[in-house]
């Protein structure tokens, strides 16, 4: 698909399409994200064509969008993204440890900071 340096900087999971400059590819790893995508894609009723790219490492699904559609298929691709989020700390009580360890040094530093006035 592209070389891997150019991977490294891509944050996004679309680009322009290599061969008709009227589209856009969005690209899934994950098969399921992809299948929730589709399937959103067709309730908002935007046009579009896939392709299953297995020759990569990885396999990779691919949508090809009209850049004229091209909002509407960036807030469902978020869409798909927020449902298949994984928590940054994946631990609860970590999570909570880290609130609570925080609130306190807060709390200490406003302490200190009232007294030494």
């Amino acid at each position: 698909m592209s070389s891997k340096i150019e991977n490294l900087f891509n944050l996004t999971n679309y680009r322009d399409h290599p061969e008709d400059k009227d589209y856009i590819v969005f690209f899934h790893y994950n098969m399921e994200q992809a299948r929730y995508f589709e399937s959103l894609l067709k309730k908002e009723e935007i046009e579009f064509e896939s392709f299953l790219e297995e020759e990569a490492q990885k396999p990779v699904m691919l949508f090809a969008i009209h850049k004229k559609r091209f909002r509407k298929a960036l807030i469902q691709n978020d869409l798909s993204y927020a449902s298949f989020k994984k928590p940054f700390i994946p631990f609860k009580w970590l999570r909570y440890s880290l609130l609570i360890i925080t609130f306190i040094l807060t709390l200490i530093a406003l302490i200190g900071y009232f007294k030494s006035k």
